[in-house]
C-alpha cells in the first residue's frame, strides 16, 4: 500500500492519478470531503478510465496535527509521498503555516519511523533553496539561509525539510523534491490557480521578476520515478523554464483568450502597492490581496536549473506553454 498526503490538493492529486494508472493500490489522506469531488472531476478531465482509476484510492480522513490519526492511517503502508502542505504569503496565517508545515511533518515522520515505512518523499519547494549570490542559476547546492526578506512560506518548508532530514538519520530513505511553481489544473482560487484566475479578470499589470515554472504532471511522474529508483537521502530541483512574469501571464492570456498585461509596474509601486493594500484590507476586515512577501518575489529575478534530475533520469520537461494550455482546457471545461 501507497499513502499520498494532501491527496486532494494539485501536487496530490496528480500523484494519485499516477500511481493508480500504474495499477497500484492507493490511500489518499484527506480533510474536506467536499474536495474529494474534484479529485473525481480532475480524473474524469484526464481519462475515460476515471472511475476504474478511483476505485483505487482508499479515502482515509486525517490531519497532519493528530499523529494518531496518521500512526493509523499508515498501517501496512511501504511508501510515502508528503505532499500536504499549507500555502499562504498572509502574515495573519504565518503562525498556523509553520504549524502544519513544519509540526505537522514532524508528526508525518515520526510516524513513519514507528509503522516502518520503506521510503519517503516530500514534496518541498524552491521556496526552502538558496539564493545565488552572483546571481547565477540555483541549484542542489546552493544552500538555504535565513534574512530578513525570507517569507514565513520558505522557513516552513526549510523547517518540514530539515524533519524529513532527521528522519533520514534515524532510518528512513528519504528523497526531497523542490518544484518550481507548478502549473496544472486546479481550483481557481487556490494554487497557480490564482495566477489564472487574475488574467481571467483582467490583469493589466505585470512585474520585471523571474522565476522557474514546472507541470504538474511532470512533478507527479518525477516522484514516482525517484520512489521507484535506488535515490536514497538526495533532493532534486524540478523545473520547466526559467521565464519572466511578463511572459508567463501572457502565454496564460492567450490561452484564456484574454488581453495579456501591458503595463510594467516597478519595484517602487510594489513596495507601495501592498503597504496601501494591507491598510484598506486591515480597515475593511479582509485578507490582503497583496503582501510584503509577494511583492518582492514578484520583482525577483530568480533561475533554477534541474540538470541533476534531467540527466540522472534522461527526463525531458513539459513546454511551458503545453503546461499552461493544458490548465487552460481544464478552466474551460470546468465553467461549462
Amino acid at each position: 500500500m501507497v499513502l499520498v498526503t494532501g491527496g486532494t490538493g494539485l501536487v496530490g492529486s496528480h500523484i494519485l492519478l499516477h500511481l493508480t494508472q500504474k495499477g497500484l493500490r492507493v490511500r489518499g489522506i484527506y480533510r474536506q470531503a467536499e474536495r474529494i469531488a474534484e479529485v473525481e472531476r480532475l480524473f474524469r478531465f484526464y481519462t475515460p478510465e476515471a472511475a476504474e482509476l478511483l476505485g483505487r484510492i482508499e479515502w482515509v480522513e486525517a490531519d497532519l496535527s493528530d499523529y494518531f490519526a496518521l500512526e493509523e492511517a499508515l498501517q501496512g503502508v511501504r511508501q510515502v509521498y508528503h505532499a500536504a502542505a499549507k500555502v499562504s504569503f498572509n502574515p495573519g496565517e504565518s503562525d498556523r503555516m509553520l504549524k502544519v508545515n513544519s509540526e505537522g511533518t514532524a508528526n508525518l515522520m515520526n510516524a513513519c519511523l514507528h509503522c516502518g515505512v520503506g521510503k519517503v518523499c516530500y514534496v518541498s519547494s524552491i521556496a526552502s533553496l538558496g539564493k545565488a549570490l552572483d546571481g547565477g542559476v540555483i541549484d542542489e547546492q546552493v544552500e538555504w539561509q535565513a534574512d530578513d526578506h525570507r517569507s514565513a512560506y520558505s522557513y516552513s518548508k526549510f523547517r518540514a525539510e530539515m524533519e524529513v532530514w532527521r528522519a533520514s538519520k534515524e532510518g528512513i530513505p528519504i528523497v526531497i523534491v523542490n518544484p518550481s511553481v507548478i502549473i496544472g489544473p486546479v481550483n481557481w482560487l487556490r494554487s497557480s490557480g490564482r495566477l489564472f484566475y487574475s488574467v481571467r479578470k483582467g490583469l493589466p499589470v505585470y512585474t520585471g521578476g523571474v522565476t522557474g515554472f514546472v507541470d504538474v504532471r511532470d512533478v507527479a511522474a518525477a516522484v514516482v520515478l525517484l520512489m521507484e529508483s535506488q535515490s536514497v537521502n538526495e533532493r532534486f530541483i524540478l523545473n520547466g523554464e526559467n521565464l519572466s512574469y511578463r511572459d508567463f501571464f501572457t502565454m496564460v492570456a492567450q490561452a484564456l483568450g484574454r488581453r495579456p498585461p501591458f503595463l510594467k509596474v516597478g519595484r517602487l509601486m510594489t513596495e507601495l502597492g501592498w503597504r496601501v493594500n494591507l491598510l484598506f484590507c486591515y480597515l475593511a476586515g479582509k485578507a490582503p490581496a497583496i503582501t510584503k512577501d509577494t511583492a518582492r518575489t514578484a520583482q525577483t529575478v530568480s533561475r533554477y536549473s534541474a540538470d541533476k534530475f534531467s540527466r540522472q533520469f534522461n527526463y525531458r520537461f513539459t513546454p511551458l506553454k503545453e503546461a499552461i494550455e493544458n490548465t487552460a482546457r481544464w478552466f474551460k471545461a470546468e465553467e461549462q
